[in-house]
């Protein structure tokens, strides 16, 4: 064989490599940036507390009892949306949180709070949240159905961008069927860490997750 001939198939191995190693790290790349922006869940980047400017909203607990959004302060909270009436997704979500719940050890039961905020606070009086929580097998001493003034929903829901940009989806007393299925994660320092999609859920990962957050 020439020294040419050599050379050349040298040449081509070369080119095969640098391609094979391109190849690999795109796929890699492209690995990485639908990890990043996966449905499941999606990371916050806000630093802002999401307690701050919340002492004058006024809500009430399944127990009939006054609850203030700033309480959660010091404490990994779990949040999502529901209303009494839904038919469909609120009541399996709720059992899906309880069973999230139900697995916590009991030394981070201590240090977390799950609170389910009604969007239809004309309808969801405390004794309604209290049988929909029990119906659900949802742990009422450390679990926060909460209802109140329209007004003061809105703005909760609002700071966790329940409805996005759309306006017209706020009228909570014609419309609470429209909200998403988001669940957000809190942690102790008042800071929305993670939004999860709330169906499908991936319970394991939400438990590990809230787990990780008692620990700071």
């Amino acid at each position: 064989m020439s020294h040419n001939t050599i050379k050349s198939a040298q040449n081509k191995t070369r080119e095969v490599t640098l391609l094979s190693r391109f190849i690999i790290f795109f796929i890699s790349f492209f690995c990485f940036v639908i990890g990043l922006f996966s449905p499941t869940s999606h990371a916050n980047t806000e630093t802002t507390s999401f307690y701050q400017n919340f002492d004058k909203l006024s809500f009430k607990n399944q127990k009939n009892q006054p609850f203030s959004v700033s309480q959660l302060d010091h404490k990994v909270v779990l949040f999502n949306f529901i209303y009494t009436q839904c038919a469909s997704v609120c009541s399996i979500q709720t059992k899906t949180l309880a069973e999230i719940y139900n697995s916590l050890p009991s030394s981070v039961k201590s240090k977390v709070s799950f609170v389910s905020v009604s969007l239809d606070p004309l309808n969801d009086t405390p004794s309604k949240l209290k049988m929909y929580a029990k119906k659900n097998h949802a742990d009422i001493n450390n679990w926060s159905f909460i209802t109140g003034k329209p007004n003061d929903v809105v703005t909760l829901s609002d700071r966790l961008k329940l409805y996005g940009v759309d306006q017209k989806k706020r009228d909570l007393a014609v419309r609470p069927n429209d909200h998403t299925t988001h669940i957000w994660l809190i942690d102790a320092k008042g800071q929305v860490m993670m939004r999860y999609m709330g169906d499908p859920m991936d319970k394991t990962r939400i438990a590990r997750e809230i787990a990780q957050l008692t620990e700071y």
